[in-house]
């Protein structure tokens, strides 16, 4: 959950320098996060980056090569490279806090289930996304962009931490054009 969270930090890097250098560092992270988990799997490791990989990691990923931080980092990577700055700032936010706050509640408070996932945990990934996507776009664009970045970690196609940003930039798109 902290390093879905941290994500955050990739807008916040845009703002503070500018969109390549945020989407050149997050490649950069990105391959050496790769390269640090296929050390790992061979048995060896790449100082600090797989100490924090294996604390940040759930049991199960430590089995295998833990994709999740890709996907995330992809769904980034994405978003900088095709949607305007606002946009692109405001999706990486919806999937950097709504996502692991809709999976806490709907963990810990979660009652009344969709699938596999709880309307209750919806509604708050709704709510800190909103929250969140305010920072960067117009609160129309950020309803409809955290709407449909949370529906579709609720309806959980495909990998959430790609569909998720995509989605969400792309509703906003639309929005903005309507």
């Amino acid at each position: 959950m902290a390093v879905h969270a941290s994500a955050i930090l990739i807008p916040a890097l845009a703002y503070a320098t500018s969109k390549s250098i945020a989407l050149t560092a997050l490649i950069v992270v990105t391959a050496l996060y790769s390269l640090s988990e296929a050390l790992r799997l061979s048995g060896r490791r790449l100082p600090f980056i797989t100490e924090f990989t294996l604390r940040m990691s759930r049991d199960d990923e430590r089995l295998h090569f833990a994709t999740s931080p890709i996907y995330l980092a992809a769904g980034a990577i994405l978003s900088l490279a095709f949607f305007p700055e606002g946009i692109a700032y405001a999706a990486i936010a919806i999937v950097a806090l709504g996502d692991p706050v809709a999976s806490y509640v709907g963990g810990r408070f979660g009652r009344t289930h969709i699938g596999q996932k709880t309307l209750e945990g919806f509604v708050a990934g709704l709510i800190v996304s909103f929250s969140a996507a305010l920072l960067w776009v117009h609160p129309s664009l950020a309803l409809v962009g955290s709407a449909v970045g949370m529906l579709l970690e609720l309806l959980g196609l495909l990998n959430d931490n790609i569909t998720t940003p995509i989605g969400a930039g792309l509703a906003m798109i639309i929005a903005s054009i309507l």
